[in-house]
């Protein structure tokens, strides 16, 4: 069975994608992205004119899970905004900004060297309702399941040479954290899957458990807690947690950074925002 991708741009969301399923997927051989095709649709903007896009704009709504970045100094913004470092993944324009004196390495898209990608059919696009995790009025990544029986989703470094190591030393890792927001219904959990130089490192994140390749993934703790059911719920995973060595060179081939499994029914919805490492 032949398998194709679907590029997805996002407004300041980026790079990297591996894809991880229960489901086994043969894939062509002949290309040098380990059988990975993106579509030659082209994208004008935030608008996807042949694939789904990601986010949609904006109109308002209380945002319960972050808080309102206002600019100015450290001490006016979010606490996950005031770190010494860091390396972004998918962030809204007023918090990059923010933080933009700080950022080592960047995986924002940009359909060159950092792609979005969605294993095909198995999501479509879904709305972003409401302000985004601190609370600006602009679009995130948002998904719905799809009626294949499965997903897959991810950011993708297609440049070798665009992924360096970020982290100073092995040391230095248990300094650093993934972070990310989360937004969903009920009693719905999805997995996430970190790679670095070959190896992954998945978790749960939502409500509930994950099954991916028969084995469990419960959902772990958001930063308050306690899961809210429809509001963003802001997570934190240490460096350190994954085995990972972050100080060393992820460019042996076509780097994949962060992918997400959101299972098999339809309809599931998937929101996330402000997607990134960084140094406390």
């Amino acid at each position: 069975m032949k398998t194709t991708f679907k590029r997805v741009s996002a407004f300041l969301a980026a790079a990297i994608f591996v894809i991880a399923s229960c489901t086994p997927v043969e894939t062509d051989t002949d290309t040098d992205n380990n059988g990975l095709k993106p579509d030659n649709t082209e994208q004008n903007g935030n608008e996807n004119t042949g694939n789904e896009n990601t986010g949609n704009e904006n109109t308002g709504n209380e945002n319960t899970g972050g808080n309102e970045n206002t600019g100015g100094n450290d001490g006016e913004l979010h606490a996950s905004l005031q770190g010494s470092e860091y390396v972004p993944i998918a962030l809204d324009e007023y918090s990059a900004e923010a933080i933009k004196d700080k950022v080592k390495a960047a995986y924002y898209v940009d359909d060159t060297n950092v792609f979005y990608y969605i294993w095909e059919g198995t999501y479509n696009a879904g709305t972003s309702s409401g302000l985004n995790f601190y609370g600006e009025a602009v679009t995130w990544t948002s998904l719905v399941v799809g009626n294949v029986g499965w997903s897959g989703a991810g950011w993708c470094v297609t440049n070798p040479e665009y992924v360096p190591a970020f982290v100073s030393s092995e040391d230095d890792i248990a300094n650093w954290k993934l972070h990310l927001a989360y937004k969903g219904a009920a009693n719905v959990a999805h997995c996430m899957i970190l790679y670095w130089c070959g190896g992954e490192y998945k978790f749960a994140i939502g409500q509930g458990t994950f099954e991916d390749s028969g084995v469990q993934y419960p959902a772990i703790a958001p930063v308050s807690g306690e899961f809210q059911a429809n509001a963003w719920n802001e997570y934190e995973i240490s460096l350190a947690d994954t085995g990972f060595d972050y100080s060393k060179d992820n460019t042996a081939s076509k780097a994949n950074i962060l992918a997400v499994l959101s299972g098999g029914t339809a309809g599931t919805t998937f929101d996330i925002d402000a997607i990134f490492f960084y140094k406390k």
